[in-house]
């Protein structure tokens, strides 16, 4: 009889993020309404894996709290002395279980379901020790550069910091998201040194000493490079808003929505609206609101949290929160009603 296989997340979320030239945990910034973690929790989530860890540092209480209705247990980095130090914070949680363990950072909430269920396949598939996910981008800036021979085999991942002016390059990238067999994970990590520009432990080192050692390492390359995008800057926190506007928007008009201008109206993923409603300019619609059909929103509306019937009218101007309105009801221009 076979035992199956533990499958476990960690996910990295204990830096401050320097670039966003924040006070804030760079986990915390929203992207459409949402912190976006917690755009890579609900991911994660819909794997069914075995259970989540997820590593804190910065403003860790709030990190915390905001986790508190995941099946997930938060690990403490005292120090952020680098990405593969992260790792090995939960090095005792992840030996008790063994198995797999998918690696993936808080600050990637493009990052779809079904491109880490692809990628989890492949590895259990062909059986490597490692798998990392890669990407080619037109401007590899910022990213680790995937090394190869001239073969086109894998020699390891060299960072930006460190990398050389050929290097730079290189345009196929670490995406930062792997499978690990835990057994080979902890005691590569054990042999990564500090020897670069940042004095830390990078968890990519793991790629070059698995090559050293003969063990298999595979690349997974069926993500969208818009997926594996980093927030590390605001630039990149507006870029990741827009495309998930984009997304939800177009994604309502394809189910029978109304929307007169895809570019000012803002809508939280898990909103729920009925067809033949229509959205006028400037509106924001975020929180667990759910629309019925054939309604009506006029401009430069806010709902949150708001329970809204067939049929019904909200003026223009109008802000609600908390709120449930009846089918057929009409909401006065400049109303605003905040409950609960």
């Amino acid at each position: 009889m076979t035992t199956e296989k533990h499958i476990c997340a960690l996910v990295l979320a204990a830096g401050l993020g320097t670039r966003m030239k924040s006070s804030r945990a760079k986990v915390l910034h929203e992207v459409l309404f949402k912190p976006m973690i917690l755009h890579v929790m609900d991911t994660i989530k819909t794997l069914n894996l075995d259970h989540t860890y997820v590593i804190v540092g910065h403003q860790r209480e709030k990190v915390a709290e905001l986790l508190s209705g995941y099946r997930a247990s938060c690990i403490m980095q005292e120090q952020q002395l680098g990405t593969g130090h992260a790792v090995l914070c939960a090095e005792k949680e992840l030996r008790s279980i063994g198995g797999t363990v998918l690696i993936l950072s808080g600050d990637v909430p493009l990052i779809r379901a079904d491109t880490l269920q692809a990628m989890l396949d492949d590895h259990a598939q062909n059986k490597p020790v490692l798998s990392l996910m890669t990407t080619t981008l037109d401007d590899p800036t910022n990213y680790g550069r995937i090394m190869r021979s001239n073969q086109d085999e894998l020699l390891g991942i060299v960072e930006e910091k460190d990398a050389t002016g050929e290097q730079k390059q290189i345009r196929e990238i670490n995406a930062g998201i792997y499978c690990a067999e835990v057994s080979f994970l902890f005691e590569a990590l054990k042999k990564v040194g500090t020897d670069n520009k940042q004095g830390e432990v990078y968890l990519t080192d793991i790629v070059t000493i698995a090559i050293n050692a003969g063990l298999q390492v595979d690349t997974f390359s069926g993500a969208g490079s818009e997926e594996v995008l980093g927030i590390n800057s605001r630039n990149e926190l507006a870029e990741a808003n827009r495309y998930l506007q984009h997304h939800k928007n177009n994604q309502l008009m394809a189910d029978g929505i109304m929307l007169i201008d895809l570019k000012t109206i803002f809508i939280q993923q898990e909103v729920e609206i009925g067809k033949d409603t229509s959205i006028q300019t400037n509106v924001q619609i975020s929180g667990n609101s759910v629309i019925g059909s054939n309604c009506a929103i006029g401009s430069d509306v806010v709902l949150h949290d708001c329970r809204i019937g067939d049929n019904a009218a909200i003026g223009s101007s109008s802000n609600l929160s908390g709120c449930t309105i009846e089918n057929a009801q009409t909401i006065k221009p400049h109303t605003e009603i905040i409950q609960g």
